[in-house]
């Protein structure tokens, strides 16, 4: 039987029904091949080149000495930790110059090839005496010993206080240099030390131990035996069992049979799946948004690479918009993590099934990045003039994703995922075993595996976001708006119409406009999930509100936006239908596009065709207004206790009727409206028709840094602290018909 891929984690791996009677193996792992045949290392010697023989029958002790009585080699010591105990001396019969101890369990052909490197290579060549390599001073070449084994594929383990390790790929062999040992002490803290098994398991399976002086010659014959690729041949039957383990069999009456993985392949992906998909879920605590940005800087914008002008690289953009650009990449890289799977070829229904509720296949990670990073306020750049698209979106999370990936070092990917089951090793009557539960010398080669194939992710990252993926589009456009939510912050500028009309901010706690005559303020409250605008008319004669409209901080802002620009042009073309108005009116769009209108107990309401998302209630009895008098509520979305996704206006009954038009045509809109992805109320998907904002043709995506400076940037904190000094205000009802 041909055993060569040792490794019994690999799927290749014969699995047999029946045992098979041919028990030989061939082991590629050389350490764990064990002692072999009890083949005579020295016979050579002793035939060929004339030394000399002894036995000490009663102890079973071999002696064995060169010609010149200057190199020993003996066998059968008492301490099993040196059963070989091969010696050399400058002077015949004089004391030992260096030392080498070979346990007994050791394999045969590194004991040969110890012994082989002391025989003179060509018969009538003089290297007896002082002249043979072996008695040279100055020999000892530790480091260069080890050298060979990390080239070999050893794995090193750290250098500190003149005391080197290295370490075998499987975790199973170990090789110690102390470049200041005594250069007698073979058997206590010898200059080289090189040992087989489990770190934790006590005694090893086999040990060679060099003093300080053992010529390179020696050692380097050693290693070379250690590190040759080709396969030793073992008899399984006549194995320790624990090394028949490691070649993954176990020896039945009727021949081997092999043992079950202690993993596959696939639960090698599956471990690698979840550590990305748990490491991109918090991607924002990894990575700050700076150090997105920083991370970004140079890279071109593929949007700019197409037409005659320069391709722009996200630091030449304007830093409100860098900034964005680097929280929405963050988003998309948060996001990811439901189905990162996909990029090591795993499919849904098979992470769903084996990976333990780690992904969520279902829905988005709504992890509330932004939150943290600038206490939920957004950078205030208009959307209409971002000099990036969805597509360099996605360019930019996937440099942010491979940067995420390639920051964890290999201890923070084991993390990931030791305490996880291993799919194949669960059981149908609920055993589950766990990466942590195998064996230090099976579990640790199965993290280096995982590290490695977690880096290599990295460097494919950028197809997390390729056509094809389940991406999200940051940047789309929505419809209709009356359940698009708010809108970004600075989207639209409801304050600007009346500036345009030649209205003053005054100087107050909040932001608020006064008409040149002085009677209509219009003031913003900041609140911290947007604004409320309160429209007030107060009549002259009795300093009273005439009028009031209210529009809470989740009204979209082109619904704003609408009412203030129509506010603004009936002041400047007849600022008498402000003051002398008609509780008629206004809401002709509404019959035009089909709504229903019906009577119940002194309320009228006009309700939209699309299932009721929408309602205009005619009450005489308004809640919020001075007096409870009567007017219009507007309620749209969902406003059920709890709920922050719908909106209300309130209007008293005297609100001109310029103005209850303006909010009504709104209502109607049909055009869609640019929106960030991430505020779309998750409440109103269902009724929502939200697709990727196209490409707008640009000359140049170079935006003037000044222009862009002027757009300000909200301040969570100052939104807080005008939200605490405004007037408090009752909660709006659910929307629906009074009972």
């Amino acid at each position: 039987m041909n055993a060569a891929a040792a490794d019994f984690r690999e799927d290749t791996l014969p699995i047999a029904a029946e045992p098979d009677a041919d028990t030989h193996l061939d082991i590629a792992t050389r350490h764990l091949a064990g002692t072999g045949g009890r083949s005579n290392p020295v016979a050579r010697h002793v035939l060929a080149f004339h030394w000399r023989q002894d036995h000490n029958r009663p102890l079973d002790q071999t002696f064995v000495s060169s010609p010149d009585h200057r190199i020993r080699i003996a066998s059968g010591q008492l301490d099993p930790g040196a059963w070989w105990r091969i010696s050399a001396a400058r002077e015949p019969l004089g004391p030992p110059q260096w030392m080498v101890g070979l346990s007994k369990d050791i394999p045969e052909e590194f004991v040969t090839a110890v012994t082989e490197a002391l025989i003179v290579p060509l018969p009538g060549t003089d290297w007896t005496g002082e002249k043979h390599p072996a008695l040279k001073e100055g020999q000892f070449a530790g480091d260069a010993a080890l050298d060979a084994l990390v080239a070999a594929g050893w794995h090193k383990r750290g250098d500190i206080g003149g005391v080197r390790h290295v370490e075998s790929p499987d975790r199973l062999a170990r090789a110690v240099l102390r470049r200041n040992a005594d250069p007698l002490d073979l058997m206590g803290h010898c200059a080289l030390a090189i040992e087989a098994g489990p770190e934790d398991a006590g005694e090893p399976y086999w040990q060679a131990l060099f003093t300080a002086d053992v010529p390179a010659l020696v050692t380097s014959a050693f290693v070379q035996a250690l590190t040759d690729p080709a396969p030793l041949r073992r008899d399984g039957d006549g194995m320790d069992e624990r090394l028949l383990a490691h070649a993954g069999y176990t020896m039945t009456q009727e021949g081997l049979l092999p043992l079950p993985r202690a993993y596959t392949d696939h639960d090698l992906d599956l471990a690698t799946a979840q550590t990305l998909s748990s490491l991109l879920a918090f991607a924002d605590q990894t990575v700050r948004v700076e150090d997105a940005m920083e991370v970004l800087a140079d890279q071109v914008l593929p949007s700019t690479q197409q037409g005659p002008t320069a391709s722009t690289s996200w630091g030449e953009l304007p830093e409100e918009q860098r900034l964005l650009g680097a929280m929405l990449a963050l988003d998309l890289v948060v996001d990811s993590s439901r189905y990162v799977h996909r990029l090591l070829g795993l499919s849904d229904a098979d992470a769903d099934a084996h990976c333990h509720d780690m992904f969520n296949p279902e829905g988005l990670v709504t992890h509330p990045v932004w939150d943290r990073v600038v206490d939920g306020a957004v950078p205030a750049v208009p959307l209409e003039s971002l000099c990036f698209t969805n597509e360099d979106l996605y360019a930019a999370a996937g440099t942010v994703a491979a940067h995420v990936i390639t920051c964890v070092e290999a201890s923070g990917v084991s993390e990931g995922f030791y305490d996880q089951p291993i799919a194949s090793r669960s059981t149908p009557d609920g055993e589950i075993i766990c990466w942590q539960d195998l064996p230090d010398h099976i579990e640790w080669p199965a993290h280096d595996e995982v590290y490695r194939r977690f880096t290599a992710a990295g460097a494919k990252a950028v197809g997390l976001f390729a056509p094809g993926m389940p991406r999200p589009a940051p940047l789309v456009e929505a419809a209709p708006v009356h359940l698009a939510g708010p809108g970004h912050l600075a989207a639209t500028t409801p304050a600007a119409p009346l500036l345009a009309a030649g209205w003053t901010p005054a100087n107050t706690p909040f932001a608020r406009y006064v008409s040149p005559c002085g009677r209509i303020s219009t003031t913003e409250v900041a609140r911290v999930a947007g604004a409320e605008w309160l429209t007030v008319y107060t009549d002259p004669s009795t300093d009273l509100p005439l009028w009031v409209l209210c529009a809470d901080e989740r009204t979209p802002a082109e619904i704003t936006t609408a009412v203030h620009q129509a506010l603004a042009t009936t002041y400047t073309t007849a600022p008498a239908d402000l003051r002398y108005s008609t509780p008629s009116g206004g809401l002709e769009p509404l019959a035009e596009a089909g709504w229903s209108e019906d009577n119940v107990a002194g309320h009228t309401f006009w309700t939209s065709p699309d299932g009721g998302t929408v309602m205009v209630d005619r009450t005489s009895n308004l809640v919020h207004a001075q007096g409870h008098a009567p007017g219009w509520l507007v309620t749209a979305g969902d406003i059920s206790p709890g709920v922050q996704a719908g909106w209300t206006i309130e209007m008293t009954d005297r609100v001109p009727r310029p103005l209850r038009r303006a909010v009504t045509t709104a209502l109607v809109r049909t055009t869609p409206v640019t929106r960030l992805a991430r505020q779309l109320p998750a409440e109103h998907t269902a009724h929502l028709t939200a697709a990727p904002l196209k490409p707008r043709p640009a000359a140049s995506a170079r935006v003037d840094r000044t222009a862009a400076a002027r757009h300000r940037s909200v301040d969570a904190d100052t939104l807080r602290a005008d939200a605490a000094a405004a007037p408090e205000q009752s909660r709006s009802p659910h929307r629906g018909r009074p009972r």
